[in-house]
């Protein structure tokens, strides 16, 4: 086999195996040093941006009519009227059913209270006191003001009536936290007996425990008319 030549001039033959080793200063390794991460600029804050941006604007005048503040004896002198005709209403109302001057006959004992037009069977009348008849509709008039509340219970009742339903749930509460008592209650009797509604309803009492006792009426609704097939178009 041949040897393998030699080359003609290797000046770095004799250097084979020769360990270099980094200069050290003291007798230590010097590492390299890192890079230095750039800054990154400084963010305005809000004031900086906010006084950037109104730059140049030109504010405004005020040009608002401010109305002169009522007088607050005023003001409190036209809700006690608006009180007073009110709860006068509601004492008529009561005195007309108590006359029998209505078609409804009242009777409260307590907090319970009971109402049904005249005539009426007194086997329904005792189905509605025993919860007996299927509840197909609650309102719950709890947060409302008086207007509010008779708004919301003639649509509910005039509503309910239309869909067929027979019994219905009024939760009106009982006036514990009020100084005037149950208010709402009062009204209820007045919304119910007199007016459009009173030719809707046939019978009120106020409702078991678990449907809000003293707090809450069943209302029973007379039978939506059938249409006759003669009037159909």
């Amino acid at each position: 086999m041949a040897k393998k030549e030699e080359p003609f001039h290797a000046p770095f033959k004799k250097l084979k195996g020769v360990k270099i080793t980094q200069k050290t200063t003291q007798g230590k390794k010097v590492s390299p040093e890192k890079p230095v991460k750039p800054q990154p600029p400084e963010e305005p804050d809000d004031r900086e941006i906010f006084a950037s941006a109104m730059r140049g604007v030109i504010p405004i005048g005020n040009d608002r009519v401010v109305p002169e503040p009522a007088d607050p004896r005023d003001i409190v002198d036209s809700i006690r009227e608006s009180i007073r005709r009110q709860d006068q209403e509601v004492i008529d109302t009561l005195k007309s059913l108590v006359r029998g001057a209505a078609h409804f006959d009242i009777t409260c004992t307590g907090e319970y209270l009971e109402g049904h037009a005249i005539p009426l069977d007194p086997k329904t009348m005792a189905k509605l006191k025993a919860g007996e008849l299927t509840v197909q509709g609650h309102l719950d008039l709890h947060g409302y003001t008086r207007q509010a509340a008779e708004q919301v219970l003639v649509s509910f009742i005039l509503s309910s009536h239309a869909l067929g339903h027979r019994v219905v749930l009024i939760i009106h509460g009982r006036g514990l936290k009020s100084s005037r008592g149950p208010v709402l209650k009062e009204q209820l009797v007045r919304w119910l007996t007199t007016g459009s509604l009173s030719h809707l309803v046939l019978a009120f009492c106020s409702a078991r425990p678990c449907d809000g006792g003293t707090g809450a009426l069943y209302v029973l609704l007379k039978k939506r008319p059938k249409k006759s097939r003669w009037n159909r178009p």
